[in-house]
């Protein structure tokens, strides 16, 4: 397998990639709003929205669209509906995880980290030295740039890839969901890497002990996997699993790793420790 490596830079942006449209009913409402003809009319108009780039269009036919309904003229309303169907985007329960995740990456106005970013930077930044990989790194890299360390970014995503902060630094786009038995990330070679880090990963993988099984394989002797997580912290639509400091550990011992050390990092902010959110560091070692 060759890697795909992203080079194109694309600004981050704070709006939403998609806006919504307002349709007339093509039939008239049902007088029963508990009916499942009102449910049927419902769906089908509810969460209408196109990308930004077709929004002039969509508001072109959306306009003759009223005026076919004001006329009463269902031929020609059904005509431009058809017409508009075809510029509208997936709603957003029914998307893959990677087509939200690429929808999250354009509007997102910081990563999951947010407040406490600087700290998890200064922590990770510490103790990964050397060549190191990036893993699910998102947009927002937790590791500082510095003449010690080289940083290889790696994420399913490619808008997140484009947006990443570094864009100087080697992007590769690659799924760690698809590492089973037989593939694993075979453009890097065995003892490859100093360091490998996850940031609030472990809740999207499918089948973490075969990937921290590839990591361990990808790092030299006393290298270390270094995981900042937050049980509370993870985006619910597209998550796999909960977190917990004994089910990661477990999995890590699973994997090869020798030796295992958790640290709780003290950056919580006192609302997420009322709320059960604290920050965990998880050093994983290759003996």
């Amino acid at each position: 397998m060759k890697p795909e490596y992203v080079t194109t830079v694309k600004p981050r942006k704070f709006g939403w990639p998609e806006r919504g449209i307002s349709l007339p009913p093509l039939v008239p409402m049902p007088s029963n709003p508990y009916s499942e003809e009102y449910m049927a009319w419902y769906e089908e108009y509810k969460n209408f929205s196109v990308k930004q780039s077709d929004y002039g269009e969509a508001k072109e036919l959306e306009q003759k669209l009223w005026l076919a309904y004001k006329e009463n003229n269902q031929l020609e309303a059904r005509i431009l509906f058809d017409e508009l169907k075809q510029l509208r985007v997936l709603p957003f329960d029914e998307r893959s995880p990677q087509e939200k995740w690429s929808h999250m990456m354009v509007q997102l106005p910081g990563d999951i980290g947010g407040p406490n970013k600087d700290k998890i930077s200064e922590a990770l930044s510490a103790r990964c030295q050397g060549r190191v990989l990036e893993a699910m790194c998102g947009f927002n890299s937790y590791l500082d740039p510095s003449s010690n360390r080289d940083v290889i970014a790696l994420d399913y995503c490619r808008e997140a890839l484009e947006r990443y902060q570094y864009p100087t630094r080697t992007r590769i786009l690659f799924d760690l969901n698809q590492i089973d038995e037989k593939i694993g990330i075979e453009f890097f070679s065995a003892g490859e890497f100093n360091a490998i880090t996850i940031c609030f990963g472990f809740h999207y993988l499918h089948n973490p002990m075969l990937v921290f099984r590839e990591f361990k394989r990808l790092l030299v002797v006393g290298g270390r996997l270094c995981l900042v997580e937050n049980p509370n912290q993870c985006y619910r639509d597209i998550a796999r699993r909960n977190f917990s400091t004994n089910n990661c550990s477990t999995t890590l011992y699973d994997a090869g790793f020798n030796q295992v050390i958790i640290e709780e990092l003290p950056i919580a902010e006192e609302w997420e420790l009322a709320a059960g959110g604290h920050y965990y560091l998880i050093e994983a070692f290759k003996g």
